[in-house]
């Protein structure tokens, strides 16, 4: 299969060119829309991967032209734009999949498997030849069981005669659908890789020559009718052990080209430092945008996620067309500092379950652009919070919905209502007091703020906290009050807290018949502040969960007298019930089990062994859902 990736960050591009080889495909690389234009117009491919943010011609406008000029071929998105607008945008232009960066490998190669498999409409996923066996998905080759090794090229050779198996193909077909733009073999090479395939196939069948040369006009099978095998093979690598290999494979590729997202992001802080003296044109805005779009995707593949989260927050930054307030400016420049410290941090390999999607929500509100807010808010991002700045009480109204044009009441909340505010009333690092006026005007929006929301926690930092003053803020509706000077580590610390502080004193109910794995769960609970009741005996679960009446309860599957599976029905029958956060915690891996325990009402599905904050974070989600929804229930019974 060859396939056509346009791509213009060269170590992703690397990266996946290295994979998709490694699955036999042939792989052509451009790097922007109009050099891709030609290769697609002109080659023929099975498949188009393409970027959306390209030099000269960007990957939507490439995918129209494609269409509109007839070509049927898939055309796969693969981007770091991943706004569901985006998504329909990308497909209404003729992508046939979109797949948002940072991506699994795994989950990338069943895709393109199943993209190609659309085109070619196979009734079975597996090629055979008498007693031989190719299987696309897994590239193997075996003969009566017997794993056949072949080079990349051999293999695609016999894959491209078992699909096409009446077909003949000269040297020259050969060369054009097996070999990529990039090598210039001869025929001389087509024979040799024949010969030597052919030399393989006859040492596990007995002498048998599947492959037959048709005098003067090229290669094909031998007349035996292709047929569908069933039976697949086990893999012989364990799944820790295919980890293990890919992780090495991933960090000596990032070695390779870190230089590269060095330079990138010291572009973005040279921007940064020219936005802090003038107004960046439009043109550095772009260029500034497509860099930041480019280092996310690259960091995001190689599994470094905070460096990924900081670069999608640079881009969106940057895609503002007002020019920057001061704010914007000393946020962008505090970002990009934040980010080449992230660069420096190992590949990791990237989770296909992300236990921060429910992110924290933070409005910070600092009308004096204090570099150390700047600092923080970097802080939160790498942290992946999901951070909103006002810059003037205006902005913070508006972002809260506050404005007397809106038509909420008082008991009624938006829907991106923070989980909560930081307030900063420090006017600068060397004259910290704000003038008189300004005070007054904060002090009174904070007490507007608590009477409007009185659930919402408030954290204001003050220069001046001694008890008169931390007892007015109190007064006024302030919950945290922190006296400046401070580091920004500490108030994150803080802030953190007080998003999960009604949480934390949640009870959680676990059951696992294995007393030490039972014991190691908690351990790694106790310092989220949760109330944990441990049980070892499933059978007394009715009676010691009526007493207890937890807020979560954490399930093992396979348990002597009643399994887990059993237990979640128990309490789904129960009326009362119905929303208590259920989250199995198991050893199985099997999409069966799963889809098991979510249809007998599982709310979430954890495979062991788990990392304690891991568990920790997705219990808090969970709880703070279920707390949403009965806070919604109270105010709705409230209002009939």
């Amino acid at each position: 299969m060859r396939v056509l990736l346009i791509d213009d960050d060269n170590a992703l591009a690397t990266l996946l060119s290295h994979h998709l080889t490694a699955h036999n495909y042939i792989v052509d690389r451009v790097t922007d829309g109009e050099e891709g234009w030609v290769y697609g117009s002109t080659l023929e491919y099975d498949l188009i991967i393409l970027d959306w943010m390209l030099p000269k011609l960007d990957g939507i406008h490439l995918c129209q032209r494609f269409r509109n000029e007839g070509y049927g071929v898939p055309i796969l998105l693969l981007t770091a734009k991943d706004e569901q607008t985006d998504k329909i945008r990308g497909l209404e232009a003729g992508a046939d999949d979109y797949v948002v960066k940072p991506f699994d490998t795994a989950e990338l190669l069943a895709r393109i498997r199943t993209l190609l498999r659309r085109r070619f409409t196979e009734p079975e996923p597996l090629l055979g030849w008498g007693k031989l066996c190719l299987d696309p998905i897994s590239c193997e080759v075996t003969y009566e069981g017997q794993r056949i090794s072949l080079t990349a090229k051999e293999y695609s050779l016999l894959e491209l005669l078992l699909r096409h198996s009446q077909q003949v193909f000269s040297a020259n077909d050969l060369l054009d659908r097996i070999w990529s733009s990039e090598e210039f073999p001869s025929e001389a090479t087509v024979r040799s890789h024949i010969r030597g395939l052919r030399r393989k196939l006859k040492a596990v069948g007995k002498g048998i020559d599947l492959i037959e040369t048709v005098r003067g006009l090229g290669y094909r099978l031998k007349s035996q009718a292709i047929q569908s095998i069933h039976q697949s093979n086990p893999a012989n690598l364990s799944l820790k052990d295919k980890h293990a290999i890919y992780l090495d494979g991933l960090t000596r590729a990032w070695n390779t080209h870190k230089s590269e997202s060095i330079e990138r992001c010291n572009y973005l802080i040279t921007i940064a430092q020219l936005s802090k003296d003038q107004d960046i044109s439009e043109q550095q805005r772009i260029q500034a945008r497509q860099t930041a779009h480019s280092l996310a995707g690259t960091l995001g593949t190689f599994g470094l996620m905070e460096g990924y989260h900081i670069a999608i927050q640079i881009e969106h930054l940057l895609q503002a067309e007002e020019n920057f307030s001061l704010t914007q400016k000393s946020q962008l420049q505090a970002l990009a500092t934040t980010l080449r410290h992230a660069i420096d941090e190992p590949p990791q390999l990237i989770s296909s379950e992300d236990p921060y999607d429910d992110k924290p929500r933070v409005l910070t509100i600092d009308i004096c652009d204090v570099p150390y807010v700047q600092q923080l808010i970097a802080l939160f991002v790498a942290q992946k919070f999901q951070v909103n700045v006002a810059a003037s009480l205006e902005s913070a109204e508006q972002i809260l919905s506050m404005t007397s044009s809106s038509s909420l009441t008082s008991l009624q909340q938006p829907e991106n209502l923070p989980d909560v505010v930081l307030i900063n009333l420090v006017s600068n690092e060397t004259d910290l007091l704000l003038d008189e006026s300004t005070l007054k005007m904060m002090m009174e929006f904070i007490e507007t703020l608590a009477k409007r929301w009185p659930q919402l926690p408030i954290v204001t930092i003050t220069p001046q906290a001694d008890f008169g003053n931390r007892l007015d803020l109190i007064r006024r509706g302030s919950t945290i009050v922190m006296e400046y000077p401070l580091v920004p580590s500490d108030i994150l610390a803080v802030v953190t807290r007080e998003i999960h502080h009604n949480l934390r004193f949640s009870k959680i109910m676990i059951v696992d018949d294995d007393s030490h794995h039972l014991k190691q769960i908690t351990h790694f609970l106790q310092p989220w502040g949760f109330q944990i009741t441990p049980l070892e005996n499933s059978s007394r679960f009715w009676t010691l969960f009526t007493q207890v009446k937890p807020d979560a309860v954490v399930l093992d599957i396979e348990m002597p007298h009643v399994n887990g599976f059993e237990l979640c029905q128990t309490l789904r029958s129960h009326p009362e019930w119905q929303h208590l956060p259920i989250m199995f915690l198991s050893i199985h891996s099997e999409t069966l089990k799963q889809h098991q325990a979510f249809a007998c009402g599982a709310d979430d599905y954890i495979t062991k062994p788990v990392q304690g904050k891991d568990l920790a974070v997705r219990l808090l989600n969970r709880l703070k859902r279920h707390h949403a929804l009965l806070q919604w229930q109270q105010t709705m019974a409230s209002v009939s």
